[in-house]
């Protein structure tokens, strides 16, 4: 670079010139360093520091749903679906049965009973001879005039004993039909069977083989007994 001659001294008109222009390109060239400043970003004179990273916010959705978006129960599929066909009534049940206050071979009689046909079962009046226990029970459908008396004995052979001691009373025969009224003296599908007439009533006495029972009823006339005994099963199984 040319040397800028001392203050003081002469310079000719093509020096101030030359001196002139220099100085006109060093204006130029500061304007472009500046333009070049500006388009970055930075102050004229500055360093261009690159700027800092941006941080990443990460948004995760929240478990509890929005206003917006409400959750909805799922309709059950066919399969799914409860069903609606009837169901069936549930079977009736026997009736629970009072603690029994007689004796121990009473209250063992009474629990061999059903309950659809005595009730108000109690010591028997005349209880017969040589029995383990006997009860009066009330019948529940009509057709004896009296209580009906039902014996426990020890054997199959004592009952059959005590049916067979009413024979005596036969008066016209022993093969009649107890449906009609007549004297029989035989079986029937249980056990043992006499129909006889003993005073004013007609009275009928069987037995229950295996279970070691017998009973006896009463009626003015013997077809409402007999329809009576027929539809009897006073022992549960």
């Amino acid at each position: 670079m040319s040397r800028r001659p001392a203050q003081g001294a002469r310079t000719s008109w093509r020096e101030r010139v030359h001196w002139e222009m220099v100085g006109a390109l060093a204006g130029i060239g500061g304007l472009i360093v500046a333009l070049a400043a500006l388009r970055t970003g930075g102050e004229p004179g500055s360093s261009t520091t690159p700027a800092p990273p941006t941080p990443t916010v990460t948004v995760t959705e929240s478990a509890t749903p929005s206003s917006r978006s409400r959750s909805r129960t799922p309709k059950p599929t066919a399969e799914e679906a409860p069903s609606t066909e009837p169901t069936e009534p549930p079977e009736p049940t026997e009736p629970t049965r009072p603690a029994c206050v007689m004796a121990p071979g009473e209250c063992r009689l009474e629990k061999m009973l059903g309950s659809a046909d005595l009730r108000n079962c109690r010591p028997a009046a005349r209880p017969p001879a040589g029995a383990v226990a006997a009860l009066d029970c009330t019948a529940v459908r009509s057709g004896p005039v009296h209580d009906p008396m039902i014996v426990l004995f020890r054997s199959d052979t004592d009952a059959e004993t005590w049916v067979e001691s009413y024979w005596w009373a036969l008066h016209d025969g022993r093969g009649g039909n107890c449906a009609t009224g007549a004297e029989y003296k035989g079986t029937w599908v249980r056990g043992k069977l006499l129909c006889t007439i003993n005073g004013p009533y007609y009275a009928m006495s069987w037995t229950y083989t295996g279970r070691s029972v017998a009973m006896t009823a009463e009626a003015w006339t013997p077809q409402p007994l007999y329809a009576w005994w027929q539809g009897l099963s006073p022992l549960s199984d």
